[in-house]
């Protein structure tokens, strides 16, 4: 789900992976600061999307490498460039079941991908593309206390939330 979204996986992986925002430039040339809307596709989850989701990023090209920063003091994303799009993965696995009481431990995996179709110009004027997360227990995990019919917050595991996004600086 979003970055600050209120769910238990969101909230332990940034806890585990904030590093110091200050001092840490996007390699290569700043491309600019981008502000994105984005409109909910997709959502097998159930969990709450806002719908339109609005944030900013900045981005960077090193030698062909874009670099994706959601300004969060989290690690940039990057992949090469491939005719002005790149695809943007990332995987983050956590125990989610605070107390590991009743049926946890429940280890979930959230895979991120954001998908850049950069628009023309030097720096780009826009770009448009795609956020998915894709939420399922790890292999072996009991997650069924996550499921909204035992009181957790997922309707389905494993499930998808996809947003199409546009953005402008």
């Amino acid at each position: 789900m979003p970055r600050g979204a209120p769910t238990c996986l969101v909230a332990a992986v940034v806890l585990a992976t904030i590093a110091p925002a200050c001092g840490n430039p996007l390699p290569g040339t700043m491309l600019g600061t981008y502000h994105v809307t984005a409109q909910v596709q997709t959502n097998s989850c159930g969990l709450p999307a806002p719908q339109p989701w609005v944030f900013d990023v900045q981005l960077s090209n090193d030698n062909g490498v874009l670099y994706w920063s959601w300004m969060d003091g989290s690690a940039p994303m990057s992949n090469p460039i491939t005719s002005s799009a790149a695809t943007l993965t990332e995987s983050i696995s956590a125990n989610v079941d605070g107390t590991d009481a009743g049926n946890g431990p429940c280890t979930m995996t959230r895979d991120d991908t954001v998908v850049v179709d950069l628009g023309t110009g030097s720096p780009p004027a826009s770009f448009s593309g795609s956020i998915t997360y894709d939420f399922a227990a790890a292999a072996g995990a009991n997650c069924s206390d996550q499921l909204a019919n035992s009181g957790g917050q997922y309707d389905v595991l494993p499930c998808t939330t996809t947003y199409a996004m546009s953005a402008t600086p």
